[in-house]
């Protein structure tokens, strides 16, 4: 998510409410890749927030700036929430018009951070719906424009220089098409991203926003197995991409972390030709509901 160039994707090729601690199962059939991970440790939980009734959320920063990649964005800590939806108890990022090319948002930084030891592996997670309300009237959030939603983590010092991990990045741009994507930064010079577009990979043509009322299941595995490290994203237990230092000779994965969570709901780009000042279209509110953000640890 924090970006100081357009990533656009190439497309390349590479290899329940509940918040369970079992592994998850998964098969390789056709085009559906499902993650299996061998059962040699036992998972246990390092971070959890289910975002309940009178949380303050007080595991997490709140940030009080422009983003990164749009000035019209604005972080206001005022404007996080945690509300019913749903019948869940979640964390509620609202998006909203507050002037001429001016918005208001929120973004969110975790207080803990984690990284693989030898022979460690990490398992990322959290339950995410998008949503836009026009008035009363409950709009997809493939009808807005310029919206730009994110789950990731990341070091933010000296950023790009211990990398960052994209699970999850949407952008709105509507009437035409939604793209999702995750993606991978690194650099060995602040400031300096070295793999330009070579790591984004988008989400298959088959994912749905709307799908699942709504609701999403995203995952990241990062593990490092005898000091090779892998990181894998996927969305409802299916694979979109597995990273490993084979991506570019430019990516350094044993020089990740240690990351904290980042949850954000960016609008616009000052990137003009890549998403429209003029066009920004969040009808009342365009918001991203957070069930819950949970962190397992496991030796392999």
């Amino acid at each position: 998510m924090k970006k100081t160039t357009l990533v656009l994707a190439l497309g390349l090729g590479i290899l329940s409410c509940e918040k369970p601690l079992e592994t998850a199962n998964v098969n390789k059939t056709g085009n559906t890749a499902n993650l299996k991970v061998a059962a040699v440790g036992p998972w246990s939980r390092t971070f959890t927030d289910d975002f309940n009734a009178g949380s303050t959320l007080s595991q997490w920063q709140k940030a009080n700036r422009k983003d990164y990649n749009s000035n019209y964005c604005q972080y206001d800590p005022s404007v996080p929430q945690v509300a019913t939806k749903d019948f869940r108890s979640c964390l509620i990022i609202t998006a909203t018009k507050t002037g001429n090319n001016a918005y208001k948002s929120a973004l969110l930084k975790s207080n803990y951070s984690f990284k693989p030891a030898n022979n460690q592996e990490y398992r990322l997670s959290s339950q995410i719906k998008l949503i836009a309300l026009d008035g009363s009237t409950f709009k997809s959030f493939t009808q807005t424009y310029g919206a730009w939603p994110a789950f990731w983590s990341v070091q933010e010092t000296n950023w790009p220089t211990k990398g960052e991990i994209d699970i999850m990045e949407g952008y709105s741009f509507a009437p035409s098409s939604s793209r999702f994507a995750s993606n991978l930064f690194y650099g060995t010079s602040t400031g300096n991203n070295l793999l330009g577009n070579t790591a984004e990979r988008n989400y298959p043509s088959s994912f749905n926003v709307d799908g699942n009322s709504g609701w999403h299941l995203y995952d990241c595995y990062w593990k490092n197995q005898n000091g090779v490290v892998t990181v894998t994203t996927m969305i409802d237990n299916q694979i979109i991409a597995t990273y490993t230092n084979s991506v570019s000779p430019n990516l350094s994965l044993q020089n990740f972390g240690p990351h904290t969570i980042m949850l954000n709901l960016n609008v616009g780009s000052n990137d003009a030709n890549f998403i429209n000042p003029n066009l920004i279209k969040l009808f009342s509110s365009t918001m991203m509901w957070v069930d819950y953000v949970t962190v397992d640890k496991r030796t392999i």
